[in-house]
């Protein structure tokens, strides 16, 4: 896997994580809504290209099959969540948003061990395909400016390193 690829999981993950903390902290709709979009595009392009693609590959089913279970068993959450917001307001949502907290953190903690190191190129050029496509490119900057919101020093050097230059200069 390229530098590039693995950056780029690792800030969209460590963004999840991020938003989910001030989340469980501050339930605000607005936050909620950019968080759940973001979580959206990137678990439909696992679904839809990198867990078939490994499955063909051979990997192990046993691994495979326990990524897309995690994907299932988060799904209701964010549901629960949205109807929370909907229908209580964000205060509602804070006993959710803390157990969709630990869950996502596990599923993403289980996928950094266990999936990232064995994608292959080929595998990251789909995904990232399909996240592009998915995000469309009027949401490009929408994107990385949520990416990034938060991060400095270092690691925002190394994220912005592997945005194409046009678009760093709109969100840097």
């Amino acid at each position: 896997m390229s530098e590039r690829d693995m950056a780029m999981m690792y800030a969209a993950h460590d963004a999840f994580r991020r938003d989910l903390r001030a989340l469980a902290t501050a339930p605000d709709p607005e936050r909620w809504t950019q968080f759940r979009t973001q979580l959206s595009v990137h678990h439909t392009a696992e679904d839809v290209v990198l867990w078939p693609s490994l499955r063909r590959r051979g990997v192990s089913a046993q691994l495979v099959e326990a990524m897309a279970a995690e994907h299932d068993r988060i799904d209701p959450l964010l549901a629960q969540v949205n109807r929370a917001f909907d229908t209580a307001g964000p205060e509602a949502a804070r006993p959710t948003l803390v157990a969709l907290s630990e869950l996502l953190h596990n599923h993403l903690h289980h996928e950094e061990q266990e999936t990232l190191p064995l994608i292959n190129d080929r595998e990251w050029s789909l995904l990232d395909r399909e996240m592009r496509r998915r995000i469309g490119i009027r949401g490009l900057r929408s994107y990385y400016s949520w990416l990034l919101r938060d991060v400095e020093g270092e690691r925002r050097r190394r994220a912005l390193s592997t945005i194409p230059g046009p678009l760093r200069l709109v969100i840097s």
